[in-house]
């Protein structure tokens, strides 16, 4: 709950695009009969949303989302709790990863590189998998095989791409398992494939019949690479994001050897997750097939950083028993760095860590290694502490919401989305067409905003092309619907487009830049706040 208050929360922003209709059950309105994005999300892959969608309705939707949001939360942080158990951080020292976790920019708002949901401000399935990943995971290091690929198999349920994710750490600790001791191991490891297959074959079935793998009639890798190339194809990460994964990586595996126990197991199941990046650094290059394509491997990043601080966290904290100085100074760099969202420090931190850790073990070690900080154990943790959260204040980098604007600055596309968005105004348009709009209207909105409120059909929209990943059939519609809209040039331009295509209203963005000039010389607007204005274009037209 402190992470969830302390991020912030937001309803109707980003996928929520594609979330409440499916929640609200859209595809079931009139309105939306013929509709061809809304009737898609019938094959969306996740039962999540529709699960919500039994007990939720208008009334009800941003307590629902809220709830969903905070058990995500707390599961996500349980996961990793039991994660630092496996690896044998006591409770004392748990309790403080743990608190330095929750305050760490490091896991706030997207991974740098595949742009995969850490802690986000809305609610998210791909959140749920991903807490059900690393319970797995603390499962997997704990030793606990079955139980592993169980939740997995629960993982791959409620995302397929972050459950066949999961797979590279089980197959790799199966496939030792059965390198060391065949006879002992063959039977728990066909047990672990069996629990995995019989949780994951019937969704597996069902998205194969919904959504079809076979290739598209299209250029799948030029439709990705034109609505979101960040996902799917490593060129487009710049190369400080690339070194800060790579730092990410590396200081969970030098954490790892701070560890207690069972860090070896740790840091392998971190290394399966790399190989899975790099093998999708690597794949984006030669594929085109949308099924390889869909399984997002760039955005396995996400695990490899939960792993990774989770493991810096847990290391840091175990290198301070005893309250021994020659550790502390590491210990205080590494958790600053997780805490502030810099994994160079954090990896410099777990570096000094570990030598400094080795050093005072040795046994001709100098004195002044040898020595403890007044006050022990608590007192190192409590500096530690108070290094992490200073960071975390100065550095201010937990990507919660947009600033609301200044009366007078030009409002962002973030700062106007949601339920309660910072500026108001595309808040208004929306709430106007669904009050006072025929429900069977057709509108014709700025591309890149978000017409969820309005509960009106929209001609087109961009991140409504994101259906032709789970529905190719719709690409088509969406594709020459959005290029035509993005060769309109003027305001007459854009309403006799719509009156040819029988679009009852058409909003026009006001704001400098985006604004369509002439627009009320030709017709008298319907609806007009400061910066949007909607038009009923065959009656300018007739006009």
């Amino acid at each position: 709950m402190a992470s969830v208050i302390l991020q912030g929360f937001e309803i109707g922003v980003d996928n929520d695009t594609f979330h409440i209709p499916i929640i609200l059950k859209w595809y079931q309105l009139p309105q939306f009969a013929h509709d061809a994005f809304v009737q898609s999300l019938r094959r969306y892959a996740t039962p999540i949303f529709p699960f919500l969608s039994l007990f939720t309705n208008d009334r009800n939707l941003a307590a629902v989302l809220l709830a969903a949001q905070v058990l995500t939360r707390a599961a996500t942080f349980f996961a990793l709790w039991e994660l630092l158990k496996s690896c044998g951080v006591v409770a004392g020292r748990r309790v403080l990863a743990m608190a330095v976790l929750v305050v760490a920019s490091g896991v706030y708002g997207e991974t740098a590189v595949g742009r995969d949901d850490l802690l986000v401000d809305s609610f998210t399935h791909t959140a749920v998998a991903q807490a059900a990943a690393l319970l797995g995971v603390a499962w997997l290091v704990r030793g606990e095989l079955l139980k592993a690929a169980l939740a997995a198999g629960v993982a791959f349920d409620l995302n397929i791409f972050v459950g066949v994710w999961e797979l590279a750490p089980l197959a790799t600790a199966s496939l030792i398992r059965l390198v060391r001791a065949p006879r002992t191991e063959i039977r728990p490891v066909v047990a672990a494939a069996s629990g995995f297959t019989v949780l994951a074959a019937p969704w597996a079935l069902w998205t194969l019949a919904a959504q079809g793998s076979a290739r598209v009639d299209f250029d799948f890798r030029a439709y990705l690479i034109d609505l979101y190339p960040y996902h799917f194809f490593i060129g487009w990460a710049p190369w400080s994001s690339r070194i800060s994964l790579a730092c990410t990586a590396l200081s969970g595996l030098v954490a790892a050897a701070l560890l207690p126990r069972n860090g070896a197991r740790a840091a392998l199941a971190l290394a399966s997750f790399a190989a899975v990046f790099l093998g999708g650094a690597l794949l984006d290059r030669v594929v085109a097939w949308r099924f390889l394509l869909d399984l997002h491997l760039l955005r396995v990043d996400g695990l490899i950083q939960w792993m990774s601080a989770a493991l810096v966290a847990g290391g840091a904290a175990s290198a301070l028993a005893g309250g021994r100085l020659a550790p502390l100074p590491g210990a205080a760099v590494a958790i600053a760095g997780l805490a502030g969202g810099l994994w160079w420090a954090a990896l410099g931190g777990v570096i000094l860590c570990a030598v400094g850790t080795r050093a005072a073990s040795g046994r001709h070690r100098p004195a002044l290694l040898a020595m403890r900080v007044p006050g022990g154990e608590a007192a190192a943790a409590s500096i530690v502490a108070l290094a992490a959260v200073g960071l975390a204040v100065a550095a201010g980098r937990y990507h919660g919401p947009p600033p609301s604007p200044g009366p007078m600055e030009t409002p962002s596309d973030a700062q106007l989305a949601g339920a309660a968005p910072r500026a108001p105004e595309w808040r208004e348009v929306t709430d106007w067409a669904r009050t006072t709009t025929p429900r069977r209207s057709t509108f014709l909105i700025p591309l890149t905003l978000d017409f969820t409120f309005a509960q009106r059909v929209s001609w087109v929209g961009l991140k409504e092309g994101a259906a032709a990943m789970w529905a190719p059939d719709t690409y088509d519609t969406w594709r020459s619907r959005s290029r035509a809209v993005g060769a309109l040039r003027d305001a007459a331009a854009e309403m006799a487009y719509a009156c040819g295509n029988h679009i009852d209203y058409v909003v026009l963005d006001r704001r400098p830049g985006h604004a369509l000039a002439g627009a009320e010389a030709l017709a008298h607007p319907v609806f007009v706040n400061r910066w949007f204005a909607a038009f009923a274009p065959c009656a300018a037209a007739r006009a």
